[in-house]
């Protein structure tokens, strides 16, 4: 690992992680992102959508379920991100 992936706190384990596929679903855009830790992969990605003014907007999000594989860390982020479209819809985007 170089100086500079050092110094952005960026590890071998996580630059090989491969880049995952989108995912559409109702209208809204799922990314996976599963955090390495611990030797594990937690649940994490992002819910994206389109507004009328073309801009993107976007959910992080993160769950406590840990995976050993990361793709089956992948295919539960798709499952937990088509929950929240389902039970949250575009409120997803409200400020807190």
């Amino acid at each position: 690992m170089g100086l500079l992936s050092r110094l952005m706190g960026k590890s071998d384990a996580a630059q090989a992680e491969p880049d995952v596929e989108q995912v559409d679903y109702e209208g809204f855009v799922i990314k996976p992102a599963p955090l390495k830790q611990k030797g594990n992969f937690v649940t994490a990605g992002y819910v994206r959508k389109l507004d009328e003014n073309g801009n993107m907007r976007e959910h992080y999000f993160i769950r406590a379920d840990t995976h050993t594989d990361f793709d089956a860390a992948c295919k539960h982020a798709v499952f937990k991100g088509q929950q929240i479209i389902r039970e949250s819809g575009e409120r997803i985007f409200e400020k807190r």
